[in-house]
């Protein structure tokens, strides 16, 4: 079984694509402009650490002094970055296989512009999901709370992400993720957590690891 599980947003989209609760490998997408020395970072840690990619978009959500230019500004990067993302799910993926997909619900602290800009983006991905990679079972598609996946973790559902980053790294249910390369970059290199922020979208990738976690607890529960 391979389950993949998504942290979405706009700027950062993180994966965590687990295989039997044994191996992972990692993806995100970076849909804005990084600081110099955070893409530097990034492109080392893809090159020391395999089984991470980090992709980038090349479009931008530009605004303009034309509501309708800005609107299609934000749909033709929504498009690529959704695009992106399932086009490395498909060279990561054995599309025959046994497949679960989860995704975080949209945060209810989300407001005006913010809430309907995520909401587009997010529909977005939904569908291209389920016709490319669940072969339009929509069975096989799973949205939690974000409240939900914190408490999957061990964490409050209102924890904040240093909470979870720190859960994660002390116990993260699966003993199995410790020899990922994600968390080894993690426990390795220094750049990754700067007092309170964790930079992105290392921190994105922990969180898409929840959903593998809430799976896990829901299949153990059965028997």
């Amino acid at each position: 079984m391979t389950i993949i599980s998504i942290d979405f947003s706009i700027l950062y989209p993180g994966v965590c694509i687990c295989k039997d609760f044994k191996d992972y490998k990692w993806i995100a997408v970076v849909n804005t402009n990084n600081r110099k020395k955070d893409k530097k970072n990034l492109e080392d840690l893809v090159l020391e650490y395999p089984s991470i990619r980090i992709e980038y978009t090349e479009s931008r959500r530009v605004k303009s002094d034309s509501y309708h230019i800005t609107e299609r500004n934000k749909l033709f990067n929504y498009l690529e970055s959704t695009s992106l993302l399932i086009k490395l799910l498909e060279e990561e993926i054995d599309l025959d296989d046994d497949i679960l997909v989860v995704i975080e619900g949209i945060s209810f602290g989300s407001k005006g512009n913010a809430l309907v800009d995520i909401s587009q983006a997010t529909g977005i991905i939904k569908n291209k999901l389920v016709d490319s990679i669940l072969k339009g079972d929509t069975d096989r598609f799973f949205v939690f709370s974000p409240g939900e996946l914190k408490n999957a973790i061990g964490c409050k559902g209102n924890a904040k992400k240093t909470e979870v980053f720190e859960k994660f790294l002390s116990d993260p249910i699966l003993e199995s993720v410790k020899t990922s390369d994600l968390y080894k970059a993690i426990e390795k290199e220094d750049w990754i957590r700067e007092g309170d922020n964790i930079v992105s979208p290392i921190v994105d990738m922990i969180d898409s690891f929840l959903g593998i976690t809430k799976i896990y607890k829901i299949l153990n529960d059965k028997k």
